[in-house]
C-alpha cells in the first residue's frame, strides 16, 4: 500500500515537472431546492368617495315635502316642512356637517275670550329656517356603511310673518315644535339616503373574492402573482380635499410564480368588519432575478482569461475560466498554464455586496480534490496568495439586472385592472435583496419589493 502512495506521488510530480496537464477529478454539479417564498404582505384597498357627488345625490333623493304633522302644540298647530335648496357637505374625517335649509307652514289655531266673550280663528305662516345637521358614518360588522344624524341648532332665514290684534304668534315655539316633531324624519332619510348610495358591503365582498383569483401580470415572462389573503383590517375614515378615504387593508401571502397558471387556494370568506387606529401599512412582494451561469463566466473571463499571478519564481496563466455549483457553494473552474498546468476547481460562497450591489465569491477556498492533488505537486500554490489574488476579479455588479427587474414588475402591475372599477394603482420602489443562491443554470437573487401599491375602487356609482 505503501508503495502505491509513493508510486502515485512520485507521478504527481514527473507530471508536473514534465509539464502534462493535472487531472484533477471536477467537483459533482449539484443544486439546493431555491424556492420562492411567499411574502406576508398588506394590500391597501383605498374606498374614495367624492363629497360633492355624494352630497348630489343625498340632494337628489331627500327633496319636497319632508314632514307633515298635525295637532301639535295641544291639537292647535300644524306643521309641514319642505326641503327649501340643496345643501353643501363639511367633512372632517367621519364627521359631515351641513345646513339644511327648510320651509314651515304652520296652520295656528287661536281662540281669545275676553269680556265674556270667546273669539277664534286659523291663521297660517310660513318661513324659512336653516338647521345645521350632523351625520357620523360608521361601518356595522357586515360591511354595511351606515350613518346617524343630529341637529346642532337652527337659525332664521325668514321668519314667520302674522300680525293679530290681541294674538301672539309663537314663532320660536313653532320652531322648536316643527323641529322636535320632524327632527327624527328628517335624520331617518338622510342616514338612509348615504346608506343607500355607498353600497360599501358589494365593492368590498367583490375585492376579497377577485383577489384570490391568481393573476397574470405579464404575458411575455409569463410571470402570475397569486394572492391569499388572510385577514382585513380597516382604517378610520381620513378627508382631504372633498375626498372621503376609507383605509382597508388585506393582509395576505403573496406568491409570484413564472410558468403555467397556478391553481387557486381553497376560497377565504371574507371576515367581519374589525378596525385598527392606523393606516395600511407599505405592500410586499417576494421576487427572483436569475443571472446565468453563463454570463457571470463570460464576466469572469473578461477579466482574469490572460492574467498571469506570481507567486515567487513561480507563476500561473488563466487561459479558460467557468462556474458552476455543489452543495450550494459556488465552483470555479480555472484553466491555468505556466508553472502549472490543467484545470484546478475551487469554490466559495456566492454573496451580495449591498454596498457594491454585486454578487462575490467569498470564502474561495480549493476544492478538496483539487487540494489532496496540490499538496503533493504545487504545495506553493496552496499555500500561496494567488487565491486572494484571484478572487477579486471574482465580483459581478447586479445593479441594472436588479433595477431592470423592478422596472419590470412595476410596468406588470401598473394598472391592473381586477375587474371593472378595481384596478391596481401605485409602484414600488424599495428592493431588499434577501438571499442569493444557485439554481440550475443560474444564480438567483431573491429580493423583496415594497412600495405603495393598492387596489383603487374607482369612481363610486351613488
Amino acid at each position: 500500500m505503501y508503495l502505491r502512495v509513493l508510486s502515485y506521488s512520485l507521478f504527481l510530480i514527473l507530471a508536473v515537472a514534465c509539464g502534462s496537464p493535472l487531472q484533477i477529478e471536477r467537483p459533482a454539479e449539484t443544486y439546493l431546492p431555491s424556492p420562492i417564498e411567499p411574502a406576508l404582505s398588506e394590500i391597501p384597498l383605498n374606498v374614495d368617495i367624492d363629497i360633492k357627488k355624494l352630497e348630489s345625490s343625498v340632494n337628489r333623493k331627500l327633496t319636497g315635502l319632508i314632514y307633515s304633522g298635525d295637532s301639535l302644540m295641544e291639537h292647535d298647530l300644524s306643521v309641514k316642512v319642505w326641503k327649501v335648496q340643496d345643501f353643501a357637505f363639511s367633512v372632517n374625517n367621519n364627521t359631515i356637517t351641513y345646513r339644511l335649509p327648510l320651509k314651515i307652514r304652520a296652520k295656528y289655531r287661536w281662540k281669545v275670550e275676553k269680556f265674556g266673550l270667546s273669539v277664534s280663528d286659523e291663521y297660517e305662516a310660513q318661513g324659512t329656517i336653516s338647521v345645521s345637521f350632523r351625520t357620523s358614518v360608521y361601518i356595522n360588522k357586515d360591511w354595511k356603511l351606515f350613518a346617524r344624524t343630529e341637529s346642532i341648532g337652527y337659525q332664521w332665514i325668514e321668519e314667520p310673518k302674522l300680525s293679530v290684534i290681541g294674538v301672539k304668534l309663537p314663532v320660536t315655539k313653532i320652531a322648536d315644535i316643527a323641529l322636535r316633531n320632524s327632527q327624527e324624519s328628517i335624520t331617518k332619510s338622510i342616514d338612509k339616503s348615504l346608506s343607500d348610495v355607498v353600497k360599501l358591503e358589494n365593492q368590498v365582498a367583490s375585492a376579497w373574492d377577485m383577489v384570490q383569483k391568481p393573476m397574470l401580470v405579464n404575458e411575455e415572462n409569463n410571470l402570475w402573482i397569486k394572492i391569499t389573503p388572510q385577514d382585513i383590517y380597516v382604517a378610520p375614515f381620513v378627508s382631504k380635499n372633498n375626498i372621503l378615504r376609507l383605509g382597508i387593508s388585506f393582509l395576505t401571502k403573496i406568491e409570484s410564480v413564472a410558468g403555467s397558471e397556478p391553481a387557486a387556494g381553497a376560497p377565504v370568506p371574507l371576515p367581519m368588519f374589525k378596525q385598527v387606529a392606523r393606516q395600511p401599512q407599505p405592500f410586499n412582494l417576494n421576487i427572483a432575478a436569475d443571472v446565468t451561469y453563463a454570463t457571470l463566466s463570460q464576466i469572469s473571463a473578461s477579466q482574469l482569461v490572460g492574467k498571469t499571478f506570481t507567486e515567487g519564481k513561480r507563476s500561473i496563466t488563466i487561459t479558460g475560466l467557468s462556474l458552476y455549483s455543489s452543495e450550494g457553494k459556488a465552483v470555479v473552474a480555472a484553466d491555468v498554464t505556466g508553472s502549472l498546468k490543467g484545470r484546478i476547481y475551487f469554490t466559495g460562497k456566492m454573496s451580495y455586496n449591498t454596498q457594491k450591489s454585486a454578487l462575490e465569491i467569498t470564502e474561495a477556498d480549493f476544492d478538496i480534490k483539487t487540494k489532496s492533488v496540490l499538496v503533493k505537486s504545487a504545495n506553493w500554490l496552496l499555500h500561496g496568495l494567488i487565491l486572494k489574488k484571484i478572487t477579486p476579479y471574482l465580483t459581478y455588479n447586479v445593479a441594472e439586472v436588479l433595477e431592470n427587474t423592478k422596472k419590470e414588475v412595476n410596468a406588470s402591475i401598473a394598472g391592473y385592472k381586477l375587474y371593472d372599477g378595481i384596478t391596481l394603482k401605485g409602484g414600488l420602489d424599495k428592493m431588499n435583496v434577501t438571499e442569493v443562491s444557485m439554481v440550475p443554470g443560474a444564480v438567483r437573487i431573491k429580493a423583496n419589493l415594497s412600495g405603495n401599491i393598492g387596489f383603487d375602487i374607482g369612481d363610486m356609482k351613488f
